[in-house]
């Protein structure tokens, strides 16, 4: 068996992309890596290779084509059949469509006050000193979600319990990550029936009347993508707040620099969403054809991971790609979302949620600062996310 780097790789100090990266770019553009399952694929380290993959409807994400290899040996949510994430059109294109009007910029925009009064709500109510992760980071997100859905309120320990299980890529056997799965599910499904005969005016009626013509969301569809919407906008969106207000209280002059310029914000979170992506992009593609890219040539049949974290901190479009350059002009172009038929359904709603989470913190808190070094903070192992274990930090600034 040939020897490949295994992927992922551990990241570098504070999450940031592993120097290998940096290295492959140099020596091998697009080179093979050993997956967790024991397959290989290539990996893609510049931003033309991973543009070039996310656009190409000749990399298929349907991994149960025969002899398809597979990013984990077991389950992983990303890669199941019948989750938007791992379809090809035309059935991905019916979906999309369906879904296409929930997360408009019209809409999104719509609960822009909503979501500065609960950011408002929860900073009143937390003490001097706390956790921003796990009093922050995690519970405004979720209330978020449930507001914007209609949904009262969720079982907000076992939704965490479900998703970290659910993304633990070491820790747990595949019967407890299966096991984690089916039991999120059925607590969705069982959400959504209760909102059937009274579904009420939120996002969650939105879905539940989507259609297009005669067609509409099946049940398995909707407690899918809604099972989907809580894992993504807990997680991801969390995980992505902690990183970035880590970044910007260590050194303090960027958060100082966005509560004295707030009119910032908006670039300073494309900025954030390029830097402080909380793992790169786990989501394994296969070619359908021979396909020629800048850096080589993918076989039918073999595998391609079109990596974020390459792409995002590629020189070439990024230049000082490890500086934190809050008025950048190339930073829209990051690939933080994707690009092509699977850019992020979510992607208006993260960046709203961002821009309005940091506009109020700079805000109502401007002397906000870390309560231990940044050196210190614990991160996560053993996980497809990578972010701080906790964050310490004091409302007004250090004691």
């Amino acid at each position: 068996m040939a020897e490949f780097e295994h992927y992922p790789f551990m990241p570098g100090p504070r999450g940031i992309p592993a120097g290998t990266y940096a290295e492959r770019r140099e020596k091998e553009p697009l080179g093979k890596v050993r997956l967790p399952s024991g397959d290989t694929a290539y990996l893609t380290t510049t931003y033309q290779d991973a543009a070039g993959v996310l656009s190409d409807p000749r990399f298929s994400r349907d991994l149960t084509r025969p002899g398809s290899p597979q990013m984990f040996a077991g389950y992983t949510i990303g890669d199941t059949p019948g989750v938007l994430t791992s379809m090809d059109p035309p059935e991905h294109t019916r979906l999309r469509r369906l879904l296409s009007g929930v997360f408009t910029p019209r809409q999104v925009n719509a609960w822009r006050p909503r979501l500065r009064a609960l950011t408002g709500e929860l900073i009143d109510a937390l003490p001097e000193e706390f956790d921003f992760l796990n009093d922050f980071a995690f519970p405004l997100p979720v209330q978020i979600i449930c507001d914007i859905t209609g949904v009262p309120e969720i079982d907000n320990v076992r939704v965490r319990a479900w998703s970290d299980a659910m993304l633990s890529t070491s820790s747990l056997t595949e019967e407890e990550k299966l096991t984690a799965a089916m039991e999120f599910y059925g607590y969705i499904a069982e959400l959504i029936a209760a909102h059937r005969d009274n579904p009420g005016d939120g996002l969650l009626a939105t879905m539940i009347h989507a259609r297009d013509g005669e067609d509409r969301l099946t049940e398995e569809e909707l407690v899918r993508n809604t099972l989907g919407l809580f894992l993504a906008g807990h997680e991801t969106t969390g995980s992505v707040l902690a990183r970035s207000i880590l970044r910007l209280l260590d050194p303090r002059d960027g958060y100082e620099r966005l509560a004295g310029r707030p009119e910032l914000i908006p670039s300073a979170v494309e900025e954030l969403l390029r830097l402080e992506q909380p793992g790169d992009s786990p989501l394994l593609r296969v070619a359908t054809e021979d396909v020629e890219l800048p850096s080589g040539v993918v076989r039918k049949g073999e595998g391609v991971i079109a990596s974020f974290a390459g792409a995002n901190f590629d020189p070439s479009v990024f230049p000082d790609p490890e500086v934190m350059d809050l008025r950048r002009e190339t930073t829209q172009q990051h690939l933080a979302f994707g690009r092509g038929p699977h850019y992020c359904l979510g992607a208006n709603l993260a960046r709203m949620e961002l821009q309005e989470i940091l506009g109020v913190l700079v805000e109502r808190l401007p002397d906000l600062a870390l309560a231990m070094p940044a050196a210190d903070v614990p991160w996560t192992e053993g996980n497809i996310i990578v972010r701080p274990v906790r964050v310490p930090v004091r409302k007004s600034g250090a004691a």
